[in-house]
Formats: C-alpha cells, structure tokens, sequence
C-alpha cells in the first residue's frame, strides 16, 4: 500500500512539476531559472518508475505467494468431498469453480486494496493542502454509488454444462453425428456472449457516468482556486487534479471487484471433523442430490467405538449414500458428521488395477508382506490364488463376486477403524457368504474395529449385533 501510494503521489509530483516548468518556460524567463524545475521532472521521474516498479514486485511477490497458499487451501478442501453428486460433470464445475475462485481472490490486492487505499489516501492529502471538502465528497460519492449500482454477472453454467454433456457423450457424437450438438453449443455461446456485451455495455455507461461525475467535482474545485493563486499555480493545480481524476476512476471498478469477491462463500468443509465420544455421529443431517428430493432428512445415528451394524431397507432409502457420507465423498445439505479413526470402504464401484493382485496390495499398503497379504485374503476365502497373474481391467479376470471379496481384503489389508462393506455377499453362495461375514466379524473383534455393512440379505443382518432400517423418505 505505501509502495503504491508513493508511487501515485511521485505521478502527481511529476505532473505538477512538468506543469510549473512548462507554464515557467512560457514566460522566457532564463534557463537559470528553471533549473530546480527541470531537476524536479527528472527527480519526479526516476522515483516515479522505481516507485512503480517496486509497486509491482511487492504486490505481484504476495499475491503469487497468497495464491500458493489458496490453491493449496482449495484443493485440500476439494479432496475432502470428491467426486462430488453429480460425478465428473460436478467436478468438472467445482474445478471450473475453484480456479475461477482462485483467480478472483489473488486479485484482491491489486484491484480492491491498493486503488482504493491509494483514492483515500489521496483524498486526505487533497483535503488537507485545498482544505475542501469537495475531494472526500468525490471519494465517497464514488464508493457509495459504485456499490450501489449493481451489475449481474453473464451466467456461463449452462454453456459450461453442455461442453461438459457432449465431452461425456462424444463416443455417441461420433456415431450418429455431432452437427446438432456443435448447433447447440454456437446457439448457447451466442446468447452467453451477447448477455456478456450488455453487462459490458451498462458497465461502460456507469464508469463514464462516474468519470463526469468526478470531472464535474474537479471543476469546481479549479473554480474555487481561480483568482486565489497565480496562473503558473493554478496551471500546476491543474494537472494534479488530473492525476488525481484518474486515481478516483479506478474506484467503481475496484468496487465491483469487491462485490464480486464478497460473493465467494466458503462451502460446508467444516462439517466433517473428529468425535470424541463415537465412532461415527450424525446430527441433524439433510442430504439430497438436487436439493429439492432428500434421500436423509434430519437424520440422525450413533455408532460406538467396536460395534458391528448391519444398514438395511428398501432401494433407494439411503443406504449407500450413508457410506458415501461416511467416507467423505459426499457433503451433507444441512448437518454435521463426526467420525473418529481411519476409514476404509469397499464398494462395487472401487477401482482394482489390473496388473497382480500383489501389485494392488503394495499400491495402497506400503510395504505389505507376503503373510499380511495371505492373511486379508485368506479372511475372504481367496488364499488359493495366485497373486502374481494379471487379473484383466478392472479385475475383469474374476468373478464378479471374487472381485468383491478381493476390494473387502484390500481394505482389510488397511487396518481400519472403522470398515465400511457395501453389500459385501452379492453374487456369494449362501455357506460362503455366512462363512465370509463371519471370518469378517471375527476379525474386526479381535481388532476391536468397527465394522458396517449395508445388505438386503436379512440371513446376514441377523448376525449383527444392531440393525438400522432405512425407509425412503416422503
């Protein structure tokens, strides 16, 4: 701020010099005479571009230090809740989101503190060598009207979403054509480019509004001084209240740069932390995929530290999307979720490499040994198996049952906390499936874990010690 305010100020010196040098020279007097004026440009000059360039290298040096730091915030926050709802498109938008964010707050510095720190320092300086009132009334004048005429931003969502349709649809496109969705997208473009051009437009309008504004107050000030100093002063005058007229420009600009920053809300990361006193706490929460139909709604449940549960009801209910929350994938709409201790889940939908079933132990188990290997699959009956073969894609080589058990093993092999199954029987007999839970439950109390499963098989829910009934909600 100092650096950028000495800088203005140099601006205003050399002005004020060149303008009493210049209106000095017309008078002819000798060159004598105007050498404290030709020392005082040069002067002006030198600490001006030093003054700016230092403006620059303290601004720039803690704006990309502070934008380090946000990003880092950013996508540490992000981590936290990925993938979102809404799947790649929702993490396409938080992504488009969070650097539109990023870049929005790095300029606070530059574009909302320093012109108006640099205005306002400016205006006492003006204030106090005219001992008028009229450079606060412009400054103020300024703010307030820069805040209060409001301008919306040109909403590119909908541009953004289709892009984002078509990229996941762009083997279909390929098929049966891609003429109507290129169609599309120029019809969308065109319409966000055109409410763009009017906000501009309005924009441009208000600056020039407050431009003839300012002018008008510059004047009067000019009319207060005339006859009071002379010509030579009053001309010097002149010039300093140019440069000041463009300082005050910069205000409504920095103003809805500010505005638009105040809208930047931090999201709900706060509502996942530690508990004290359970292994898994919900209070209160509320939990929809289109904010509209809630799948959980003032939900509510205590697990304690060991407890084994079984998470049944109807499709739909809400099962899976509990351990989604569970496991701090999802965020809820309203509420908080405590959870204390490592969390590991297996899902139908995790991700197996396809390598070796060793290579997918050591990816996600640092230096795993061979016996704490056998020992996680051995739990899930697939000791027999080879661990060095490739298994395909996605473990397409197995069965999908043994690929279930092969994800429950893997998050065996983590040592949780607390272990979260989502239907971990399905495609199982019914002697290995009771055989599988009961190796399961076996494990987790010698470990005293914490053990969660979500099923449909009621033969199997039995065997836990608490059983949750989800119903959908109406």
């Amino acid at each position: 701020m100092l650096a950028n305010f000495s800088a203005a100020m140099s601006e205003i010196l050399l002005m004020a010099s060149a303008a009493w040098l210049i209106s000095s020279a017309a008078l002819h007097p000798p060159l004598s005479a105007l050498s404290i004026g030709i020392t005082l440009v040069r002067t002006a000059g030198i600490f001006r571009a030093v003054l700016r360039y230092a403006d620059r290298f303290f601004s720039h040096k803690v704006i990309f230090k502070f934008l380090d730091e946000l990003r880092e915030k950013f996508f540490l926050q992000a981590a936290e809740i990925l993938p979102l709802k809404s799947g790649k498109i929702g993490e396409g938008n938080l992504l488009h989101e969070l650097t539109v964010t990023a870049d929005a707050l790095k300029d606070f510095l530059p574009r909302v503190v320093l012109p108006i720190s640099t205005a306002a320092l400016v205006t006492i300086f003006l204030t106090v060598l005219l001992k008028s009132p009229i450079p606060a009334i412009i400054f103020f004048a300024d703010l307030i009207l820069s805040k209060i005429f409001k301008f919306d931003k040109a909403d590119d969502s909908t541009y953004r979403e289709k892009i984002l349709d078509f990229l996941q649809a762009r083997d279909e496109l390929k098929i049966f054509g891609s003429t109507p969705a290129i169609n599309q997208i120029n019809k969308i473009a065109k319409n966000f480019s055109v409410a763009q051009e009017k906000i501009f437009s309005k924009q441009i309008n208000f600056d020039t509004a407050i431009f003839i504004l300012n002018a008008t107050g510059i004047f009067f000030i000019l009319y207060e001084l005339f006859g009071t100093v002379d010509k030579i002063f009053f001309a010097v005058w002149v010039f300093i209240l140019l440069a000041a007229l463009e300082i005050y420009c910069a205000i409504p600009s920095a103003v809805r740069s500010f505005v638009e920053m105040e809208s930047l809300k931090d999201g709900k990361m706060e509502s996942f932390s530690a508990s004290k006193n359970f292994a898994v706490e919900f209070n209160d929460v509320d939990f929809s995929y289109d904010d509209k139909n809630f799948v959980l709604k003032n939900f509510n449940l205590k697990i304690s530290h060991g407890e084994k549960i079984a998470i049944v009801g109807e499709s739909g209910a809400g099962k899976t999307t509990l351990l989604y929350l569970m496991t701090k994938l999802f965020q809820p709409s309203k509420g908080n979720i405590f959870t204390q201790g490592k969390i590991f889940a297996a899902t139908h939908e995790n991700f197996i490499f396809s390598r070796s079933i060793r290579f997918n132990f050591e990816i996600f188990c640092e230096n795993i040994s061979d016996e704490e290997i056998f020992s996680a699959l051995k739990i899930c009956k697939l000791e027999n198996f080879d661990i060095d073969s490739e298994i395909g894609e996605n473990a397409s080589f197995l069965s999908g049952g043994e690929r279930v058990r092969l994800q429950i093993a893997l998050a065996i092999a983590k040592n949780p906390d607390i272990l979260i199954l989502d239907e971990p029987t399905a495609g199982l007999n019914k002697n290995l499936a009771e055989s599988l839970i009961d190796e399961i439950i076996s494990d987790s109390t010698k470990k005293n874990r914490t053990l969660i499963i979500i099923t449909h098989d009621s033969n199997i829910a039995k065997k836990f010690s608490k059983i949750i009934s989800l119903s959908t909600v109406h």
